[in-house]
């Protein structure tokens, strides 16, 4: 009966600890040339070798999204930078090596994929970078350093 009990216990904690990530709102974007992304400064192409995430890495830049946004939102003193829910934005995820062998992801965060700017096709956001200007708080980014956990440029759109 113990052993039941805290097999139980052991599985409940398992199960709160984690967070489930639904991949119908995220999109990883490869940085090996195919899209532009050096137009947007996202990363260089000499130092950067493009790489792959694994679902606890984006289950990581979640809590780190989360942190940052917690951060943001009580240093904002305007209503159209405050960021609603992080989790429920949809993501474009771009990951690098650097020079330095550590691991960067690009964090492209947006609050609506409805916009059917390319072809009346509304995954155009898993094709290209979705790069808006103003928006308030429905558009943000940022990059983070998965092996330092540093946060670097993190960016919430303006409004006209």
């Amino acid at each position: 009966m113990r052993i039941l009990l805290l097999s139980c216990l052991l599985l409940l904690t398992m199960c709160k600890s984690q967070h489930y990530v639904s991949a119908s709102r995220y999109a990883i974007l490869n940085a090996d040339g195919e899209y532009d992304h050096f137009k947007y400064g996202v990363f260089d192409n000499i130092t950067n070798k493009p790489t792959s995430l694994s679902a606890n890495e984006i289950d990581k830049i979640e809590k780190i999204i989360k942190t940052e946004v917690d951060k943001h939102n009580k240093k904002s003193s305007h209503h159209y930078s405050f960021i609603r829910n992080p989790r429920r934005y949809y993501k474009q995820l771009m990951a690098v090596i650097n020079s330095r062998g550590e691991k960067e992801v690009w964090v492209n965060c947006f609050c609506n994929s409805d916009d059917k700017s390319l072809n009346d096709d509304n995954s155009y956001w898993k094709k290209g970078i979705v790069s808006v200007y103003d928006g308030g708080s429905c558009y943000f980014n940022l990059r983070i350093n998965l092996t330092t956990n540093r946060v670097y440029d993190f960016r919430v759109n303006g409004v006209a």
